[in-house]
């Protein structure tokens, strides 16, 4: 009785592996492949997003292609990344954008074909995307707006943003402006100054405003790259207990770098939570039918020195 017991439990466990090893099939029984198209993996924060989707897929058993630009400027470089994906007849393309606008008629050509959009991180500005995970950018740069209001309180502030035109720089500004607007003493000072998310020209663009502005208080980057090369610029001048720097990806080297100083405060998003959710949901629609939420917000924090400490990782 012991030995049949004995089999018994090893083929359940044999059964139990090879059900967790089958790879996710379609509904035609072919063996499911998404394609990733991150604006680009230059930057940790979509390279932390790829690892999360790869494991996500693993999980799964999904074939994951992962393709990017070199960097966030290169869109026509993206939407041809995204034709080869049709091309290939992929079963799904999460995307995040690099021209809001100008991927459009891209998405509206996976409509046609029948292949899922999710977009992560960024929105696109029409087609039928199925669902859209990532952080209320709005509501991010609100935040950061509302916390240099309560820590800061008076004195001029100089922006710098990405690249001109993406919905998600233009959300983390606007919402920023809305967090200020409750504080009379704060300004800003100058136009928004775009550095395309990179930080050398993060640091350049700081030093062309501190000189022009050296009495700002605050300068918010609505990256973290280009809040480092601001903090760079800073520190450069001796001015890191005068002048607050802030970022936006609350990325694992903000957070050292606000434990060093460098920068003062981040707002973080999770960028392998909405790999995984966007892996997830396409999985789930595709084998189940179940239709994910138009919108799925992830949610943001501050990151200060007060807890830096828990963000050296990404989340």
């Amino acid at each position: 009785m012991k030995r049949l017991t004995a089999v018994l439990f090893v083929l359940c466990f044999a059964l139990t592996l090879a059900v967790c090893d089958t790879p996710a099939q379609a509904a035609d029984g072919k063996k499911l492949t998404f394609a990733l198209l991150p604006k680009t993996l230059t930057n940790p924060y979509f390279v932390a997003m790829q690892k999360f989707a790869q494991e996500s897929s693993d999980r799964y058993g999904i074939t994951l292609e992962c393709i990017a630009p070199p960097d966030e400027t290169k869109i026509e470089e993206q939407i041809g990344m995204f034709e080869t994906m049709l091309e290939k007849k992929v079963d799904a393309i999460l995307i995040v954008p690099c021209g809001t606008t100008e991927i459009v008629s891209s998405i509206e050509a996976a409509n046609k074909a029948g292949i899922l959009v999710f977009c992560l991180d960024t929105n696109a500005n029409g087609g039928d995307v199925t669902s859209f995970i990532g952080t209320d950018n709005f509501a991010g740069g609100k935040l950061a707006g509302e916390w240099v209001g309560k820590n800061i309180g008076s004195g001029k502030i100089s922006i710098i943003t990405g690249t001109p035109g993406n919905k998600t720089h233009e959300d983390r500004v606007n919402g920023f402006l809305e967090g200020i607007k409750g504080f009379a003493g704060l300004s800003v000072a100058g136009n928004v100054t775009p550095a395309y998310s990179d930080r050398a020209q993060g640091m350049s663009q700081a030093e062309n405003l501190l000189t022009a502005n050296p009495d700002i208080k605050v300068l918010y980057c609505t990256n973290d790259e280009m809040a480092m090369g601001a903090g760079e610029a800073v520190k450069a001048r001796g001015l890191s207990d005068k002048i607050t720097v802030i970022g936006f990806d609350g990325a694992p080297s903000s957070a050292q770098g606000i434990i060093d100083g460098i920068m003062h405060a981040s707002v973080a998003q999770a960028p392998g939570r909405m790999a995984q959710l966007g892996i997830e949901a396409a999985y789930e629609f595709i084998t189940n039918g179940k239709k994910p939420e138009a919108e799925v917000d992830t949610g943001c924090v501050m990151v200060t020195k007060d807890n830096a400490q828990e963000y050296l990782n990404w989340h």
